[in-house]
Protein backbone atom coordinates (compact mmCIF):
# COMPACT_ATOMS: atom_id res chain seq x y z
CA UNK A 1 0.00 0.00 0.00
CA UNK A 2 1.26 3.48 -0.87
CA UNK A 3 1.81 6.12 1.81
CA UNK A 4 -1.33 8.02 0.82
CA UNK A 5 -3.33 4.80 1.10
CA UNK A 6 -2.14 4.31 4.67
CA UNK A 7 -2.94 7.98 5.35
CA UNK A 8 -6.50 7.41 4.11
CA UNK A 9 -6.94 4.33 6.29
CA UNK A 10 -5.58 6.05 9.41
CA UNK A 11 -7.71 9.16 8.76
CA UNK A 12 -10.85 7.05 8.39
CA UNK A 13 -10.19 5.16 11.65
CA UNK A 14 -9.47 8.39 13.53
CA UNK A 15 -12.58 10.03 12.06
CA UNK A 16 -14.80 7.11 13.09
CA UNK A 17 -13.38 7.15 16.63
CA UNK A 18 -13.82 10.91 16.99
CA UNK A 19 -17.35 10.72 15.59
CA UNK A 20 -18.36 8.16 18.22
CA UNK A 21 -16.83 10.27 21.01
CA UNK A 22 -18.04 13.58 19.49
CA UNK A 23 -14.55 15.05 19.21
CA UNK A 24 -14.28 18.15 17.03
CA UNK A 25 -13.70 18.96 14.23
CA UNK A 26 -14.26 15.33 13.22
CA UNK A 27 -17.78 15.14 14.62
CA UNK A 28 -19.08 18.17 12.72
CA UNK A 29 -17.08 17.52 9.55
CA UNK A 30 -17.20 13.72 9.64
CA UNK A 31 -18.68 13.48 6.13
CA UNK A 32 -15.78 15.45 4.65
CA UNK A 33 -13.11 13.47 6.51
CA UNK A 34 -14.75 10.16 5.59
CA UNK A 35 -14.91 10.99 1.88
CA UNK A 36 -11.34 12.17 1.56
CA UNK A 37 -10.26 9.02 3.43
CA UNK A 38 -12.24 6.91 0.97
CA UNK A 39 -10.76 8.72 -2.05
CA UNK A 40 -7.22 8.01 -0.86
CA UNK A 41 -7.98 4.36 -0.09
CA UNK A 42 -9.98 3.69 -3.27
CA UNK A 43 -7.38 5.34 -5.49
CA UNK A 44 -4.67 3.22 -3.90
CA UNK A 45 -6.73 0.10 -4.62
CA UNK A 46 -7.29 1.28 -8.19
CA UNK A 47 -3.52 1.74 -8.62
CA UNK A 48 -2.90 -1.81 -7.40
CA UNK A 49 -5.55 -3.37 -9.67
CA UNK A 50 -5.15 -1.25 -12.80
CA UNK A 51 -1.57 -0.07 -12.54
CA UNK A 52 -2.55 3.60 -12.85
CA UNK A 53 -4.95 5.89 -11.04
CA UNK A 54 -6.24 9.44 -10.76
CA UNK A 55 -3.91 10.55 -7.97
CA UNK A 56 -0.77 9.02 -9.47
CA UNK A 57 -1.11 9.29 -13.26
CA UNK A 58 -3.60 12.14 -13.72
CA UNK A 59 -2.45 14.43 -10.95
CA UNK A 60 -2.38 17.55 -13.13
CA UNK A 61 -5.93 16.86 -14.27
CA UNK A 62 -6.99 16.39 -10.65
CA UNK A 63 -6.18 20.02 -9.81
CA UNK A 64 -8.69 21.27 -12.36
CA UNK A 65 -11.16 18.52 -11.44
CA UNK A 66 -11.55 19.74 -7.84
CA UNK A 67 -12.91 23.26 -8.58
CA UNK A 68 -15.08 21.85 -11.36
CA UNK A 69 -16.45 19.31 -8.89
CA UNK A 70 -17.47 22.17 -6.60
CA UNK A 71 -19.03 24.15 -9.44
CA UNK A 72 -20.93 21.20 -10.93
CA UNK A 73 -22.52 20.31 -7.60
CA UNK A 74 -23.38 23.97 -7.02
CA UNK A 75 -25.37 23.90 -10.27
CA UNK A 76 -27.65 21.33 -8.66
CA UNK A 77 -27.72 23.38 -5.47
CA UNK A 78 -29.10 26.27 -7.52
CA UNK A 79 -31.90 24.00 -8.75
CA UNK A 80 -32.68 23.19 -5.13
CA UNK A 81 -33.54 26.84 -4.46
CA UNK A 82 -36.73 26.07 -6.41
CA UNK A 83 -37.14 22.38 -5.62
CA UNK A 84 -36.44 22.53 -1.87
CA UNK A 85 -35.71 18.80 -1.93
CA UNK A 86 -32.90 18.93 0.64
CA UNK A 87 -31.68 21.22 3.40
CA UNK A 88 -28.58 21.48 5.59
CA UNK A 89 -28.38 21.68 9.36
CA UNK A 90 -25.73 22.19 12.06
CA UNK A 91 -23.43 24.22 9.81
CA UNK A 92 -20.79 26.44 11.50
CA UNK A 93 -21.73 30.04 12.15
CA UNK A 94 -18.45 31.48 10.82
CA UNK A 95 -18.80 32.13 7.10
CA UNK A 96 -15.21 31.25 6.22
CA UNK A 97 -15.48 27.88 8.00
CA UNK A 98 -18.81 27.14 6.38
CA UNK A 99 -17.67 27.99 2.86
CA UNK A 100 -14.42 26.06 3.34
CA UNK A 101 -16.54 23.11 4.42
CA UNK A 102 -18.76 23.49 1.35
CA UNK A 103 -15.74 23.58 -0.94
CA UNK A 104 -13.90 20.63 0.61
CA UNK A 105 -17.06 18.53 0.67
CA UNK A 106 -18.26 19.35 -2.85
CA UNK A 107 -14.73 18.84 -4.21
CA UNK A 108 -15.06 15.13 -3.38
CA UNK A 109 -18.00 14.56 -5.75
CA UNK A 110 -16.14 14.04 -9.04
CA UNK A 111 -13.07 12.21 -7.65
CA UNK A 112 -15.34 9.94 -5.61
CA UNK A 113 -17.57 9.03 -8.54
CA UNK A 114 -14.74 8.70 -11.05
CA UNK A 115 -12.45 6.57 -8.88
CA UNK A 116 -15.37 4.32 -7.91
CA UNK A 117 -16.46 3.94 -11.54
CA UNK A 118 -12.89 3.13 -12.58
CA UNK A 119 -12.78 0.47 -9.85
CA UNK A 120 -16.03 -1.01 -11.12
CA UNK A 121 -14.58 -1.16 -14.61
CA UNK A 122 -11.44 -2.87 -13.29
CA UNK A 123 -13.51 -5.69 -11.79
CA UNK A 124 -15.85 -5.73 -14.79
CA UNK A 125 -13.39 -5.56 -17.68
CA UNK A 126 -9.60 -5.67 -17.39
CA UNK A 127 -8.93 -4.81 -21.03
CA UNK A 128 -6.36 -2.11 -21.70
CA UNK A 129 -8.71 0.73 -22.64
CA UNK A 130 -9.38 4.27 -21.34
CA UNK A 131 -10.82 4.30 -17.83
CA UNK A 132 -14.54 4.87 -17.34
CA UNK A 133 -13.84 8.37 -16.01
CA UNK A 134 -11.83 9.36 -19.08
CA UNK A 135 -13.14 10.43 -22.47
CA UNK A 136 -12.21 9.53 -26.05
CA UNK A 137 -11.58 12.03 -28.82
CA UNK A 138 -13.50 11.90 -32.06
CA UNK A 139 -11.49 11.94 -35.30
CA UNK A 140 -12.04 15.14 -37.24
CA UNK A 141 -13.56 13.12 -40.08
CA UNK A 142 -16.08 11.56 -37.69
CA UNK A 143 -18.22 14.43 -36.44
CA UNK A 144 -21.84 13.21 -36.35
CA UNK A 145 -24.61 15.74 -36.19
CA UNK A 146 -25.95 16.01 -32.63
CA UNK A 147 -29.54 14.85 -32.21
CA UNK A 148 -31.95 17.78 -32.08
CA UNK A 149 -34.60 15.50 -30.57
CA UNK A 150 -32.30 14.59 -27.69
CA UNK A 151 -31.51 18.25 -27.11
CA UNK A 152 -35.19 19.25 -27.18
CA UNK A 153 -36.18 16.52 -24.71
CA UNK A 154 -33.28 17.46 -22.44
CA UNK A 155 -34.14 21.15 -22.50
CA UNK A 156 -37.77 20.37 -21.63
CA UNK A 157 -36.69 18.16 -18.74
CA UNK A 158 -34.34 20.89 -17.45
CA UNK A 159 -37.03 23.59 -17.55
CA UNK A 160 -39.96 21.52 -16.21
CA UNK A 161 -38.64 21.33 -12.59
CA UNK A 162 -38.39 25.12 -12.48
CA UNK A 163 -42.05 25.51 -13.50
CA UNK A 164 -43.65 22.48 -11.80
CA UNK A 165 -41.14 21.49 -9.10
CA UNK A 166 -43.56 19.30 -7.16
CA UNK A 167 -44.17 16.96 -10.09
CA UNK A 168 -40.96 17.17 -12.13
CA UNK A 169 -38.29 17.37 -9.41
CA UNK A 170 -36.79 14.05 -10.58
CA UNK A 171 -36.23 15.44 -14.10
CA UNK A 172 -33.21 17.36 -12.77
CA UNK A 173 -31.31 14.06 -12.78
CA UNK A 174 -32.18 13.31 -16.42
CA UNK A 175 -32.49 16.57 -18.37
CA UNK A 176 -28.78 17.52 -18.57
CA UNK A 177 -27.96 14.06 -19.95
CA UNK A 178 -30.18 14.45 -23.01
CA UNK A 179 -29.36 18.14 -23.52
CA UNK A 180 -25.59 18.16 -22.95
CA UNK A 181 -24.41 14.73 -24.09
CA UNK A 182 -24.83 15.54 -27.82
CA UNK A 183 -22.85 18.76 -27.29
CA UNK A 184 -19.76 16.69 -26.47
CA UNK A 185 -19.52 15.83 -30.15
CA UNK A 186 -19.21 19.55 -30.95
CA UNK A 187 -15.97 19.63 -28.96
CA UNK A 188 -14.73 16.38 -30.56
CA UNK A 189 -15.46 14.13 -27.57
CA UNK A 190 -17.20 10.81 -28.11
CA UNK A 191 -20.58 11.17 -26.44
CA UNK A 192 -22.15 8.45 -24.37
CA UNK A 193 -25.10 8.22 -26.76
CA UNK A 194 -22.72 7.70 -29.69
CA UNK A 195 -20.88 4.98 -27.76
CA UNK A 196 -24.18 3.22 -27.06
CA UNK A 197 -25.13 3.49 -30.74
CA UNK A 198 -21.81 1.88 -31.65
CA UNK A 199 -22.44 -0.97 -29.20
CA UNK A 200 -20.03 0.11 -26.46
CA UNK A 201 -22.02 0.32 -23.21
CA UNK A 202 -19.18 -0.44 -20.82
CA UNK A 203 -18.53 3.14 -19.73
CA UNK A 204 -22.14 4.03 -19.06
CA UNK A 205 -22.76 0.91 -16.96
CA UNK A 206 -19.60 1.52 -14.93
CA UNK A 207 -20.57 5.14 -14.31
CA UNK A 208 -24.09 4.18 -13.26
CA UNK A 209 -22.93 1.49 -10.85
CA UNK A 210 -20.19 3.77 -9.53
CA UNK A 211 -22.78 6.49 -8.93
CA UNK A 212 -25.06 4.09 -7.06
CA UNK A 213 -22.22 2.87 -4.83
CA UNK A 214 -21.21 6.46 -4.09
CA UNK A 215 -24.82 7.31 -3.30
CA UNK A 216 -24.99 4.53 -0.73
CA UNK A 217 -21.80 5.79 0.91
CA UNK A 218 -22.95 9.43 0.76
CA UNK A 219 -26.15 8.60 2.59
CA UNK A 220 -24.49 6.25 5.08
CA UNK A 221 -21.83 8.75 6.15
CA UNK A 222 -24.25 11.67 6.12
CA UNK A 223 -26.60 9.84 8.49
CA UNK A 224 -24.03 9.84 11.31
CA UNK A 225 -22.36 13.21 10.65
CA UNK A 226 -22.74 16.29 12.86
CA UNK A 227 -23.32 18.60 9.90
CA UNK A 228 -25.75 16.85 7.58
CA UNK A 229 -28.55 17.22 5.06
CA UNK A 230 -32.19 16.15 5.22
CA UNK A 231 -34.66 15.45 2.43
CA UNK A 232 -38.17 16.78 1.83
CA UNK A 233 -39.08 14.95 -1.36
CA UNK A 234 -42.75 15.10 -2.48
CA UNK A 235 -44.84 11.90 -2.43
CA UNK A 236 -42.01 9.51 -1.51
CA UNK A 237 -40.58 10.98 1.69
CA UNK A 238 -41.94 8.47 4.21
CA UNK A 239 -39.92 5.35 3.36
CA UNK A 240 -36.25 6.10 3.88
CA UNK A 241 -32.88 4.36 4.01
CA UNK A 242 -30.73 6.58 6.22
CA UNK A 243 -31.94 10.10 5.25
CA UNK A 244 -32.74 9.26 1.62
CA UNK A 245 -36.22 8.17 0.43
CA UNK A 246 -35.84 4.69 -1.06
CA UNK A 247 -36.75 5.68 -4.61
CA UNK A 248 -34.28 8.57 -4.38
CA UNK A 249 -31.41 6.11 -4.80
CA UNK A 250 -32.50 5.74 -8.42
CA UNK A 251 -31.17 9.24 -9.00
CA UNK A 252 -27.54 8.41 -8.25
CA UNK A 253 -26.76 6.40 -11.44
CA UNK A 254 -27.93 9.17 -13.82
CA UNK A 255 -26.26 11.76 -11.56
CA UNK A 256 -22.91 10.06 -12.20
CA UNK A 257 -23.55 10.26 -15.94
CA UNK A 258 -24.41 13.95 -15.63
CA UNK A 259 -21.19 14.57 -13.73
CA UNK A 260 -19.14 12.82 -16.42
CA UNK A 261 -20.79 14.83 -19.21
CA UNK A 262 -20.57 18.18 -17.41
CA UNK A 263 -16.97 17.63 -16.37
CA UNK A 264 -15.65 16.79 -19.83
CA UNK A 265 -17.72 19.51 -21.45
CA UNK A 266 -16.63 22.24 -19.03
CA UNK A 267 -13.02 21.04 -19.09
CA UNK A 268 -12.91 21.12 -22.90
CA UNK A 269 -14.11 24.71 -23.28
CA UNK A 270 -10.97 26.56 -22.05
CA UNK A 271 -8.76 23.99 -23.80
CA UNK A 272 -10.19 25.02 -27.16
CA UNK A 273 -8.81 28.54 -26.77
CA UNK A 274 -5.13 29.39 -26.81
CA UNK A 275 -5.70 32.78 -25.21
CA UNK A 276 -4.52 32.80 -21.64
CA UNK A 277 -6.78 35.76 -20.90
CA UNK A 278 -9.83 33.71 -21.90
CA UNK A 279 -8.85 30.85 -19.61
CA UNK A 280 -8.34 33.21 -16.69
CA UNK A 281 -11.68 34.89 -17.38
CA UNK A 282 -13.33 31.46 -17.60
CA UNK A 283 -12.16 30.43 -14.14
CA UNK A 284 -13.04 33.84 -12.70
CA UNK A 285 -16.60 33.50 -14.03
CA UNK A 286 -16.95 30.04 -12.51
CA UNK A 287 -15.62 31.39 -9.21
CA UNK A 288 -18.07 34.30 -9.16
CA UNK A 289 -21.01 32.03 -9.94
CA UNK A 290 -19.89 29.65 -7.20
CA UNK A 291 -19.80 32.47 -4.64
CA UNK A 292 -23.29 33.62 -5.64
CA UNK A 293 -24.70 30.10 -5.25
CA UNK A 294 -22.95 29.60 -1.90
CA UNK A 295 -24.62 32.77 -0.65
CA UNK A 296 -27.89 31.32 -1.85
CA UNK A 297 -27.22 28.10 0.09
CA UNK A 298 -26.72 30.14 3.28
CA UNK A 299 -29.96 32.02 2.70
CA UNK A 300 -32.25 29.27 1.40
CA UNK A 301 -30.84 25.80 2.07
CA UNK A 302 -29.20 25.95 5.51
CA UNK A 303 -32.05 25.71 8.01
CA UNK A 304 -30.12 25.47 11.27
CA UNK A 305 -26.76 26.85 12.37
CA UNK A 306 -24.65 25.52 15.23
Amino acid sequence: MKIYGWAGLILLIVSEYCLIHQIEPFHTWFYCFAWWSYILLADNLLLKLRGRSLLTDRRKELWSMLPLSVFIWLLFESYNFILNNWSYSIAPMQLWQRWLGYSLSFATVLPGIFITSDLVETFWDRKNRPAASECESLPSKQLPRPSLLFAAVGLALMIAPLIWPKFFFAAVWLGPIFFLDPLLEKVRIRSLSLSIFEGNRNRIWCLMLGGLLCGLMWEFWNFWAGSKWNYTVPFFGKWKVFEMPILGFLGFPPFAIECWILYHLLRSIPQRFDFRAFRIAWWICLGILSIIIMRGIDQHTVVRFA
